[in-house]
């Protein structure tokens, strides 16, 4: 499954769990920071550097999502592995083939 599939199924997930998704320029921050899950007035929000590379923006959404119970959602077999793969980034699933 090509990377950009499965980060429009991350934010499908996103989106069904009613989590904010969130893009910003982050190059001026003083801070090396690439996203992550956040609470703002009680609602969960995925913030991310909308600059990051699809694969990182991945990253940021699996780490998000694997505080979430997803079991009653319907969610593709291989993001669904993704989410629940610890470590899953050093294995990295995707081919160079089905990149972008």
């Amino acid at each position: 499954m090509k990377e950009s599939l499965v980060l429009e199924q991350l934010e499908t997930i996103a989106d069904n769990l009613a989590i904010k998704i969130c893009g910003v320029s982050m190059k001026k921050a003083a801070y090396n920071v690439k996203g992550g899950l956040c609470k703002v007035r009680g609602e969960y929000r995925v913030i991310f550097d909308k600059n990051l590379h699809l694969s990182e923006k991945i990253d940021v959404f699996v780490d998000a999502l694997q505080e979430f119970d997803i079991e009653n959602l319907t969610v593709d077999p291989y993001v669904k592995k993704i989410i629940e793969r610890e470590g899953w980034k050093q294995k990295n699933m995707f081919s160079e083939a089905e990149k972008n």
